[in-house]
């Protein structure tokens, strides 16, 4: 979390609905990913490769009942420690999920109105700019992907200006379900964690998922034929 005093011209600036965040590159040249050999590759080579993953809230008022909004969003560079992670903070949320929130995170009410949709989308674009990942890595990304980009529209934030776009996206989840076990159903990232024998105490905690997209990047990426032939010689 960014702990930073914010001039009024700063906030005015962060809060504009039609706010234009210029883009640094065009579409990502990295060839699309569709096998497990493929990602071994990738992993093993000079890709950047940016894990992303979003949790949410249900919106609590009465014109939106339902609606899926944007509650936490966390990236993190495989093979390193560049991250971050985000709340956001809402009136449209219920009382019981604010609550909840401010507990969390240990804010007061006034501290916590700072950790707007807005906000949090300008700081996430600054990193990507920064960082310039070949890949965005995910575990099953269709419903993160979808309530981004609403998120953007609600914002009026223009296409060009919406750099996750234009980054070649890697979607684990996919992969591994149609290598590995050969379905469309799909499998859960704690299920996959237990298949690996990864501890993963907080699952649907968004820094924490992702940190595990990264240990699971991290096994694929080992030579799994040669570490199988040297126990058998062994």
């Amino acid at each position: 979390m960014e702990n930073s005093k914010t001039s009024l011209s700063e906030l005015i600036k962060l809060e504009r609905p039609n706010w234009q965040h210029q883009p640094k590159n065009a579409l990502s040249a990295a060839n699309a990913v569709t096998t497990l050999k493929q990602v071994h590759e990738i992993v093993n080579g000079p890709a950047r490769l940016l894990s992303l993953d979003l949790e949410f809230y249900c919106d609590g008022q009465p014109q939106m009942p339902g609606t899926t909004r944007l509650g936490q969003i966390a990236g993190r560079v495989y093979g390193q420690n560049d991250a971050f992670n985000y709340y956001v903070f809402s009136s449209k949320m219920t009382p019981k999920d604010q609550l909840s929130l401010l507990k969390r995170l240990d804010l007061r009410y006034s501290e916590a109105e700072r950790l707007t949709v807005a906000s949090v989308l300008k700081k996430v674009l600054r990193f990507i700019d920064r960082v310039q990942p070949d890949y965005l890595v995910s575990w099953d990304n269709r419903l993160d992907l979808s309530v981004l980009n609403q998120e953007a529209n609600r914002l009026q934030l223009a296409e060009t200006s919406r750099s996750w776009t234009r980054i070649q996206p890697l979607d684990l989840e996919k992969i591994i379900s149609s290598d590995v076990f050969e379905k469309s159903s799909g499998i859960s990232l704690a299920r996959m964690c237990d298949l690996l024998q990864l501890q993963h105490p907080k699952p649907h905690l968004a820094d924490h998922d992702v940190l595990m997209i990264d240990k699971i990047l991290q096994f694929y990426a080992l030579d799994l034929n040669k570490i199988l032939q040297s126990t058998t010689i062994g």
